[in-house]
C-alpha cells in the first residue's frame, strides 16, 4: 500500500506574493483552473468582506488558498487523514471529498506557512459551514458558492444573491436551503448544523 503523507504534496514556494506562491503551487500540480477559481472567490470574499465590514485582507488570502488541496486525489484522502492523526466523520468516510476542506487548511498551515486562526477557520469550513461560525467564514462560503465552479450556472445565484440585500445569514440560509432539498451528496453534519443556525439566526425569505 502506498503510504500518504504531507511530504508528498510539500514543495518549496516561488513568488513574492501569496497569490504567486498559490497559483505557482497549483501549477505544479496541474492544477491551473483550481488556480483560476481561487482567485475568482479571492475577489469575491474581499468585495464581500468590504461590503458586510469584515476584514478585506483575511478575505482575500482566505479565498486565494481555500481550494489548494485539490492536489490530493479524493482516494487519498481518508489515507492522509489517517496518517497525520485527523479524525474523520461517517459523512468523510462515505464521501471523502469533503475532507477537502479541511485538508486546506492543513496544507495552508504546513506549506504555506499561514497561522491566523480566522483565516484557517474559514478554509475549513468553506464547503459545509459549521455550527459555530464567524463572519469570516461566512463571507469565503458564500463567495465559493457564488464563484460556483461548475460548468452551468449556480442554479441558486439570484435568489442567494438577493438574500445578500438583507444579510450574509440570509443568503448562507437560502443557500442551505436549496443544498438540502437536492443537491446534497451526504448530510455533513457542519452543514446540519449550519443550516440549523443560518435558519435561527434570520426570518428567511422565500420565493
Amino acid at each position: 500500500m502506498k503510504q500518504v503523507g504531507l511530504a508528498t504534496y510539500t514543495l518549496p514556494l516561488q513568488g513574492k506574493t501569496l497569490t504567486e506562491q498559490m497559483v505557482q503551487y497549483l501549477e505544479a500540480f496541474d492544477h491551473a483552473e483550481t488556480a483560476g477559481h481561487n482567485l475568482a472567490v479571492a475577489q469575491e470574499a474581499k468585495g464581500l468582506a468590504e461590503r458586510f465590514q469584515v476584514n478585506a485582507d483575511k478575505a482575500y488570502s482566505t479565498g486565494l488558498l481555500h481550494d489548494v488541496s485539490v492536489v490530493i486525489p479524493h482516494d487519498q484522502r481518508i489515507a492522509l487523514q489517517i496518517a497525520v492523526g485527523e479524525p474523520i466523520l461517517d459523512a468523510e468516510r462515505q464521501a471523502p471529498f469533503l475532507l477537502h476542506q479541511q485538508q486546506s487548511a492543513l496544507l495552508v498551515k504546513t506549506v504555506f506557512q499561514v497561522s491566523d486562526p480566522d483565516i484557517l477557520s474559514a478554509i475549513s469550513c468553506h464547503t459545509t459551514l459549521k455550527a459555530h461560525y464567524r463572519r469570516l467564514d461566512l463571507v469565503v462560503f458564500l463567495a465559493d458558492k457564488i464563484k460556483w465552479d461548475r460548468k452551468d450556472q449556480a442554479p441558486f445565484l439570484t435568489g442567494l444573491l438577493d438574500r445578500l440585500d438583507d444579510s450574509l445569514e440570509a443568503a448562507a440560509g437560502y443557500y442551505m436551503d436549496w443544498l438540502f432539498a437536492g443537491d446534497l451528496v451526504v448530510p455533513h453534519p457542519w452543514a446540519v448544523a449550519a443550516k440549523d443556525n443560518t435558519c435561527a439566526s434570520v426570518d428567511v425569505r422565500r420565493d
